[in-house]
């Protein structure tokens, strides 16, 4: 069984994560909220919130309404304390992201990237970003098959694949937590966010989206159900480009041939019926630089007459795939940013 040692500098670190975590899900939190949703005692987040306003850590926001007793003091973040650093990856270019707790972008910068060379401009973003700021975590989204700490890309030329350990290399330099994540996944995940602004009801942990997304020969996609990721089982869920068609040919062989809209439109709707009966989202977004945006309203048309009412999706548009992409980096950055602790097995 994997349990936390009884170690009281362990336990009171474990503590301190689950009291930052909480107050970063929130927004901001009272200590009866916080010790609600750790299950630590009311005297333990006392004396740790009492600490953590002292070292600068976090606010007093002032007081909460009374319920009849004593009103509740509320507490947050400071803005400008703890920072996380992303990198979205592309073929031929970089961005870096400073991003703060609650995962807002705070400042993007493009990476030089010499001769496709992603890792030296990482290493150069970090290098200068680090001492300036107080960074807890490194997300990096990156194009590929993303497999724990690794990368894999198909060559330019053959099936094989080539291996990065991009994931490992960071944490080993740098000693702090890492997120790698698949390009399209942190899209997916930019998307449900941006809907979860605008629709705040239905909560992030209810989320089920399809991304799809059409680059020049190819279609690929990134899924979340239930609010999860899915990866499949070897994390190659989303390469939609190989699958057949109905003369037998792969999806990404016909996206290589010149289309007419009408054929266009007849294998999107091919390939959608497939997602919704497999997945069932109730969003679908398509994007990408090579969707035709023209071709939006026939698509839907088309697969509300190949679907019952029940499975059908909602179609999205998504017109700035670079700010779902960014957007979705710098959450999962933020989530990572209090996952110092680790449990111990003993």
């Amino acid at each position: 069984m994997d349990t936390l040692n009884g170690r009281p500098k362990l336990l009171k670190q474990a503590n301190l994560s689950l009291i930052r975590k909480v107050i970063t899900a929130e927004g901001t939190a009272t200590r009866a909220e916080i010790a609600r949703k750790t299950n630590i005692s009311s005297t333990t987040v006392r004396s740790l919130l009492a600490e953590m306003l002292e070292n600068g850590e976090i606010e007093s926001l002032g007081f909460d309404e009374s319920s009849g007793g004593r009103k509740a003091q509320r507490y947050g973040f400071k803005p400008d304390r703890y920072h996380g650093a992303a990198i979205c990856l592309y073929d031929s270019e970089a961005y870096g992201l400073l991003v703060d707790v609650r995962g807002q972008i705070l400042e993007t910068t493009p990476l030089p990237m010499e001769d496709g060379m992603a890792e030296a401009a990482i290493f150069t973003f970090l290098d200068g970003l680090i001492p300036k700021r107080e960074i807890r975590a490194i997300g990096v989204g990156a194009p590929g098959i993303v497999e724990g700490g690794c990368v894999l890309r198909k060559e330019k030329h053959g099936d094989e694949f080539h291996k990065t350990d991009l994931g490992h290399t960071l944490a080993q330099r740098y000693g702090l937590p890492v997120v790698l994540e698949n390009d399209l996944n942190a899209t997916a995940i930019g998307l449900g966010r941006c809907y979860e602004h605008l629709f705040p009801g239905e909560g992030p942990e209810n989320t089920n989206m399809a991304y799809l997304h059409f680059e020049e020969g190819c279609v690929s996609a990134g899924f979340i159900a239930g609010g999860r990721i899915v990866r499949g089982w070897n994390n190659f869920a989303g390469e939609l480009g190989l699958v057949p068609q109905e003369d037998e040919r792969l999806l990404d062989e016909h996206m290589e041939q010149p289309l007419s809209d009408a054929q266009y439109t007849r294998l999107a709707v091919h390939l959608l019926g497939w997602i919704c009966g497999i997945l069932n989202p109730r969003y679908v977004a398509l994007g990408g630089p090579s969707f035709r945006k023209d071709c939006l309203g026939a698509i839907s048309e088309g697969l509300s007459a190949l679907l019952p009412k029940n499975m059908l999706a909602e179609l999205l548009y998504s017109a700035d795939h670079q700010h779902d992409y960014h957007s979705g980096m710098a959450y999962l950055t933020a989530a990572k940013m209090f996952d110092e602790v680790h449990l111990i097995k003993e």
